[in-house]
């Protein structure tokens, strides 16, 4: 099949990647289908990336921005400069295939005539805690569902012109979710979107616990920022919440070590053994399962302190309130849901109360 005739506009932002940045716009330079211009958004990097990045725009290879900025305020900034009608954007610190472009023109130019063509990615792993972490947190089934075609990172993403316009482009206000958010909107203008499941770009996930907990702690709040899954956030709090007053109470009567462990068997075996036996499966190594466990639950404390953190920060700070409804028309994507009931908050304020007052005792 030929490559279209389409031309496109590439969009990066950077910050601090002086180990991985070569590597990435060299992976840009090298696509089977040429991008037309190569915008680079850095938002003044401190660690000799900029200098790097100031050697390839020297040569013309790339178009340079440096600015302080985040992530949203560097991808408009980036829009905003290019030339084309067509953008497809990225991350530094990935790399992309060779044909990631030309996956996404062809499907940019085949019959459905899109205006959002969700791109896919990879995972690069090196040891066994970062092929965990990716068991953790990346579905089995995410390129055959709807969060592939319709919830894209920007990572791999093109879209025209036109459609960030319409949303009137990133939203700049909003540190992390805010790429969910803009998904989201594009969706609810009727937006046509359209998945190149060969359109990959490779990326290597957190390399530490500190660094994963912080990621997922970070989307947690930008998701509680903006009122997205809301339910699941509270009932996962719930869960734990439940978990924490049993055992407390445990203190006082060992019965209540068991309402704990059933608590805490009921959680594993519905939220995260499923995902973690496919680990095992699918490496055929029994020890990913622990690993994969253990680190599910991690990113879901994460996920709940994060998600507390974005709701607070909304209460403290009413401009994500207002820009929020001013980017969208209104000031959340979900109304608040009623998950704890009188019952939960009776059985968690009395437990709590009952082992301070055993703690008081036996001071």
């Amino acid at each position: 099949m030929t490559i279209p005739l389409l031309e496109f506009s590439v969009i990066a932002t950077v910050r601090n990647e002086r180990e991985s940045i070569a590597t990435f716009i060299d992976s840009l330079l090298m696509q089977t289908f040429a991008p037309a211009e190569i915008i680079i958004v850095d938002g003044v990097s401190t660690d000799g990336t900029l200098d790097i990045l100031q050697g390839y725009a020297r040569d013309g290879r790339i178009t340079l921005i440096s600015q302080d900025c985040n992530i949203s305020q560097g991808r408009n900034l980036g829009i905003a400069a290019a030339r084309h009608e067509w953008i497809a954007a990225t991350d530094a610190g990935c790399r992309a295939e060779p044909t990631w472009l030309e996956q996404l023109a062809r499907t940019a130019a085949g019959p459905d005539t899109p205006d959002v063509i969700a791109g896919n990615y990879a995972f690069e792993t090196h040891n066994d805690f970062e092929l965990a972490s990716v068991l953790a947190t990346d579905p089995p089934d995410r390129e055959d569902s709807e969060q592939a075609r319709y919830y894209p990172s920007s990572r791999s993403i093109a879209f025209r012109r036109s459609a960030w316009n319409a949303v009137a482009g990133y939203p700049e206000w909003l540190y992390a979710a805010e790429d969910t958010l803009y998904n989201i909107r594009l969706r609810e203008l009727g937006l046509r979107f359209a998945f190149a499941r060969e359109a990959r770009v490779w990326w290597r996930p957190r390399q530490s616990l500190r660094g994963l907990y912080r990621q997922y702690f970070n989307y947690a709040r930008g998701n509680g920022r903006i009122g997205l899954a809301l339910y699941g956030y509270w009932s996962n709090i719930k869960t734990h919440g439940f978990f924490a007053a049993f055992a407390l109470l445990g203190m006082l009567h060992p019965a209540f070590l068991l309402a704990a462990a059933a608590v805490g068997f009921s959680h594993v075996h519905r939220n995260l053994w499923p995902q973690a036996r496919h680990a095992g499966l699918c490496t055929g190594r029994s020890v990913m399962i622990w690993k994969t466990l253990w680190l599910m639950e991690v990113v879901r404390i994460a996920g709940m302190y994060g998600f507390l953190a974005g709701r607070a920060d909304r209460r403290k700070d009413p401009v994500f309130i207002r820009e929020q409804a001013a980017w969208m028309g209104r000031d959340s994507l979900e109304v608040e849901p009623t998950v704890f009931g009188w019952q939960a908050r009776m059985l968690i304020a009395a437990s709590l109360a009952a082992a301070a007052f055993l703690a008081w005792q036996r001071v």
